[in-house]
């Protein structure tokens, strides 16, 4: 199913390599505009320079392509055959997205062509009507020449013969990958700014990449991109190695800051959480689940595992959990049972997990979970970031890096303590109390006979709960039944960890619980019968 990322948050910002030549006279000579740069150095040199002015705004989207609908817009298509480097016996190569509907972000599109000397040849990818099909009744004579969108990145995938889409960039700053084994899912973005406040979010954007052709051996193609915002000029490069199992993607990063923001979300990812455990579908959709994660896993220092089950309430809701030092954190979609899905053209059960891994652990800061109401399936209703506790002022630079990993299920890391699979929310007992299960497996607890239950540590807040039952499967899950009480109205907070002794058996499982069934206003898409 193609999905269009649709925010309404997203800023549209441009800067050409004219415009930023003209505005950095203070730049070293060798380094004055996008096409000067080279390399990743070079970059970081022409970003801190732009972070000295003023962001350049774009000029209004033209017409027809602002009036554009959905419609209109996914009748615009690449033609292959008109990809760079296509039919080179390259590993990679490139295509890139039209102008139109929310996709109002102008970018520069750079290739680094090998030279004998050593220092690349930086090539401009120019816009051509020539590159695209425009499907009746859009009328290609009528369309300006408004530049590039965003681009993709065309490959094989070990051992494949098929030339499959492997990684994207396309809006503000958003990108998404997947592995062989999955489809496109979730998405992550360069940079969140006073994201989840009471105040517009600050969207930077990504305005241009340089893309560093590859020879015919590479199984990596590396990605420059410069982002800027009112707040930040930064400089990324990212180092994709898709794989059939792991897709890889290293991110080196640094951030010059114009002014203060209050707040920063560090390798922010994106997904979609519609219902699925813990709320139940709309009357008419036979769909048991929808959604392209089912959850965020947090990793910290000792081994802490946390799982935070998403839910979906009828207003904005965040979620803050403290790390003492941050080893990764993703969302996952743990559930890969078609069934449980049961849509063949969405292939729920295929999206990727997302995890990120910094290159040396972060401390000094939490995890942020902001889970919005959401319209529909086609728009991203999660949020989940690193927010570090010192903010950078004006004049810091901020460096980071990180690795991002599309794949199916869990880390592999996490092979030893118990997963919470399954969640289940009964209201139909006598209110207001709810029934809660949480099904716990992995190997830790597969050891516990049944007469030596594991024992169960709970946190609530807002809430009060039943002993709760412990029961054990034939295959050795264990599950976790009681009845909670809500003291309040407003969600309870709810937290089970799993322990044998004094040693945890299981992740701490964590969930926002509605004290009463949310209601939603579906569109009619999700009230008509399959």
């Amino acid at each position: 199913m193609l999905r269009v990322l649709i925010s309404c948050w997203i800023l549209a910002w441009m800067i050409s390599a004219d415009q930023a030549s003209a505005d950095a006279p203070d730049v070293a000579p060798a380094i004055q505009s996008y096409t000067d740069v080279h390399n990743f150095d070079q970059l970081c040199v022409l970003a801190k320079a732009l972070s000295k002015k003023p962001v350049a705004p774009t000029p209004p989207l033209p017409e027809p392509l602002a009036s554009w609908n959905y419609d209109d817009y996914i009748k615009t298509s690449f033609k292959s055959q008109r990809a760079t480097w296509f039919n080179q016996q390259l590993p990679f190569w490139l295509e890139t997205f039209h102008r139109g509907f929310v996709q109002v972000d102008f970018v520069d599109l750079f290739t680094l062509i090998p030279a004998s000397d050593g220092a690349p040849v930086c090539q401009r990818i120019k816009f051509s009507k020539r590159d695209f099909n425009y499907a009746p009744p859009l009328d290609a004579a009528s369309i300006p020449d408004a530049g590039h969108a965003g681009v993709k990145i065309v490959g094989r995938f070990p051992g494949q013969t098929d030339a499959e889409e492997v990684l994207s960039f396309l809006g503000s700053s958003y990108f998404r990958a997947r592995s062989a084994d999955c489809v496109y899912g979730a998405s992550v973005r360069g940079l969140a700014i006073n994201i989840a406040m009471n105040q517009a979010e600050e969207f930077p954007d990504f305005r241009a990449f340089w893309i560093r052709m590859p020879s015919r051996d590479d199984d990596e193609l590396t990605v420059l991109a410069h982002m800027d915002s009112a707040s930040v000029s930064g400089a990324y490069q990212f180092r994709l190695k898709p794989g059939n199992e792991i897709t890889r993607v290293h991110v080196d990063a640094k951030l010059y800051f114009r002014s203060d923001p209050e707040k920063l979300g560090i390798a922010p990812i994106t997904s979609m959480w519609m219902w699925g455990d813990g709320l139940k579908r709309p009357p008419k959709d036979a769909r048991p689940s929808v959604h392209d994660s089912d959850g965020l896993l947090v990793r910290s220092a000792k081994q802490r595992w946390t799982w935070r089950a998403f839910a979906r309430q009828s207003y904005p809701s965040v979620t803050s959990i403290g790390v003492d030092q941050l080893l990764g954190f993703g969302m996952i979609q743990r559930d890969r049972e078609f069934l449980h899905y049961d849509d063949h053209n969405a292939r729920y059960d295929k999206r990727p997990s997302v995890w990120v891994t910094p290159d040396q652990p972060w401390s000094g800061g939490n995890i942020e979970l902001l889970e919005l109401p959401g319209a529909h399936e086609g728009v991203d209703n999660l949020g989940a970031y690193w927010v570090p506790d010192k903010i950078p002022g004006p004049e810091d630079v901020v460096s980071l890096g990180y690795t991002i990993d599309f794949f199916a299920g869990d880390p592999s890391e996490h092979n030893v303590l118990a997963k919470a699979i399954e969640l289940s929310v009964d209201r139909s007992k006598v209110a207001p109390s709810v029934e809660v299960k949480v099904r716990f497996a992995g190997p830790a607890l597969r050891v516990l006979p049944e007469s030596s239950p594991p024992r169960i540590q709970s946190e609530l807040v807002r809430g009060s709960m039943s002993e709760p039952v412990l029961t054990r499967s034939e295959s050795g899950d264990w599950t976790v039944t009681a009845k909670v009480t809500p003291s309040e109205e407003a969600p309870v907070e709810l937290k089970w960890q799993l322990f044998s002794g004094t040693e945890p058996v299981s992740e701490n499982f964590q969930y926002l619980l509605p004290p009463t069934e949310p209601e939603f206003v579906y569109p009619a898409v999700y009230t008509r019968q399959e």
